[in-house]
């Protein structure tokens, strides 16, 4: 399996930086974030640490690692945390689901 650097510089497109807006993303596995299943990429080392303190400032949508479906986050929504990366939750039923077997839904399948 490639790294999801691999496949994007592949694609052959840019990714924009969500912190700062204008400026493109450096994709390289230093300025990688995951937010549960959804990965990001940054310009630089101080908007990669901006966005991992309030990741919902800048997320519009995540993936439900349960469910796999889109949903726009806020700050009541479920989330849990697990081997260090931060999970979000469409409602408290698949956080519960979640926590119960975070081995089963921590890596998306067909990754």
């Amino acid at each position: 399996m490639q790294g999801p650097e691999l496949f994007l510089r592949g694609l052959g497109i840019g990714v924009p930086c969500l912190v700062r807006k204008g400026r493109p993303a450096i994709v390289d596995s230093t300025m990688r974030t995951y937010v549960g299943h959804d990965v990001f990429y940054f310009s630089g080392a101080t908007e990669r640490d901006r966005f991992r303190k309030d990741p919902l400032r800048y997320c519009r949508r995540l993936t439900d690692p349960v469910t796999l479906k889109r949903f726009t986050p806020s700050r009541k929504s479920p989330t849990l945390e697990w081997r260090g990366r931060p999970y979000y939750f469409a409602n408290g039923a698949t956080r519960a689901t979640f926590a119960s077997m975070p081995d089963s839904f921590a890596v998306r399948k067909g990754m």
